[in-house]
């Protein structure tokens, strides 16, 4: 067992000081935006371990440690994005990171799927809008494309992405997308997601492409798997995120980080339906102190588990853990007792 410190990443996206909580006090006065903290073993953000200092990913390796955790903290939507699968990102790797055109466009030879957990209210896109709505918003807007080739014709939802991503609409039309989701009939929180990605992006045509996307609001406790394929944005709120140890995005708009169209149209799974949590091959577990079953929770060995102190005091067997540090259990290790007078995250996964 390995105890571990995050490592923090200052994503622009992210809460100012929102992570607070979960890293040690320094004294900077600098308010900064916080958006991930990792766990893990990957190279772009290794953990450290806090007995010694080094980096976890000199102790153990992927192998070890298949999944990468984050607390990730959200003020204005995250990118448009999609994230390949194993034999796309190996042959990213491999041979498109070695062009000039998509040089570093794959961190790594890994398929990224992940799960979300909300720790607080959550917003996100996620997963494709029905078509016939896309067509709703889009006739509001003024937008035909290749509706016009034939209007009695049923339009792909792929044909209607590319075009979008090849044509770029005025300002004012991007400006209009709350209104055109007003006309369209859909809900009030629909409108709002829109109105934040557009205050937050102005003249962005990734807004645009958020409209082929599904708005979900997450409560507290609750979670949504992703797989490789579908595309999402998160939008606003803080929450666990557990993912295989990749960190391969490829991204469409809503950034000031380098898009990949071209790349993302071939990750893209444009008939992929909504997943359920339970297909994830990781879960997610908060326990709280005044829980029944919190003084009685054992994690048995055969599987690779994460411990993550969100709150108080956690007791990992004989090892106490402070808020923010979490516990690597490797597969092979024997089983551990867990107890806290806060709150903590079991992480498990099947891989």
């Amino acid at each position: 067992m390995q105890i571990i410190n995050g490592a923090l990443k200052n994503y622009s996206w992210g809460i100012p000081n929102g992570l607070d909580q979960w890293i040690e006090p320094t004294t900077s006065e600098i308010v900064q935006p916080h958006a991930e903290l990792w766990f893990g073993v990957h190279p772009n953000g290794a953990s450290t371990v806090t007995d010694s200092g080094v980096t976890l990913d000199q102790i153990l390796n992927r192998v070890d440690v298949p999944i990468l955790v984050k607390i990730l903290a959200a003020a204005k939507p995250l990118s448009v994005q999609v994230h390949p699968n194993s034999a796309f990102a190996e042959e990213g790797f491999n041979t498109l990171n070695n062009t000039a055109q998509f040089a570093g466009a794959f961190a790594d030879p890994h398929e990224k799927i992940e799960l979300f957990y909300a720790l607080t209210p959550f917003t996100a896109f996620c997963g494709w809008r029905p078509i016939e709505q896309v067509r709703q918003v889009f006739d509001a807007l003024g937008i035909k494309g290749p509706f016009e080739v034939s209007v009695e014709s049923e339009v792909s939802r792929r044909a209607l992405f590319e075009y979008c991503i090849n044509h770029e609409v005025a300002p004012g039309t991007l400006g209009s997308i709350p209104s055109a989701i007003r006309a369209a009939g859909l809900s009030q929180s629909e409108i709002s997601a829109y109105e934040t990605v557009l205050s937050d992006y102005p003249g962005d045509q990734g807004a645009l492409l958020a409209v082929f996307l599904q708005p979900i609001s997450l409560a507290p406790g609750d979670s949504v798997y992703i797989p490789s394929g579908v595309p999402h944005s998160y939008i606003a709120g803080t929450g666990i995120e557990v993912m295989t140890s990749s960190d391969n995005v490829l991204r469409l708009g809503l950034t000031p980080k380098p898009v990949y169209p071209e790349l993302a149209l071939r990750a893209l799974d444009f008939d992929a339906s909504r997943s359920r949590s339970s297909d994830a091959p990781f879960s997610v577990e908060v326990i709280n102190a005044d829980s029944d079953v919190a003084a009685h929770v054992e994690l048995p060995s055969g599987q690779f588990r994460v411990v993550l102190c969100l709150g108080g005091k956690t007791q990992v067997s004989s090892t106490e853990l402070s808020c923010g540090q979490a516990a690597v259990i490797t597969a092979t290790e024997p089983a551990i007792s867990l107890s806290t007078t806060g709150s903590y995250a079991i992480i498990r996964t099947e891989l």
